[in-house]
């Protein structure tokens, strides 16, 4: 009987393992360790550049190309989103970029169907 209860409490403990693993994997890369957010593009390609300081919020069309800027420094992200979830710019922004949490909204672009 007590054989029996360690193996209980054996295989619930790696059941709780397990359980833990997953809620702290990141959610935000593909197996193949893409952004699920899209991807860093070329200033050049930017539709609209943000001062990060200053903006509450940013609203995006899935596609396009936007240069983030704080301070001196400066990047760019192409928004490829499924399902158009909002993004926190921390998601997406280079390490010491920012500490300031941003929502940025994601629309479907007209090629899109729903």
């Amino acid at each position: 009987m007590n054989h029996c209860l360690t193996k209980t409490a054996f295989v619930l403990s790696l059941a709780l393992s397990a359980a833990l693993a997953s809620a702290t994997t990141d959610r935000s890369t593909t197996r193949d360790g893409k952004s699920m957010y899209g991807a860093m593009s070329s200033p050049s390609q930017a539709v609209k550049v943000v001062d990060v300081e200053s903006a509450k919020f940013v609203n995006v069309v899935c596609g396009e190309t936007v240069t983030f800027r704080s301070g001196d420094k400066s990047f760019s992200w192409k928004f490829e989103v499924l399902n158009h979830q909002a993004v926190d710019l921390m998601a997406v922004a280079p390490k010491g970029f920012t500490n300031k949490s941003l929502k940025v909204y994601i629309t479907p672009n007209l090629h899109e169907s729903n």
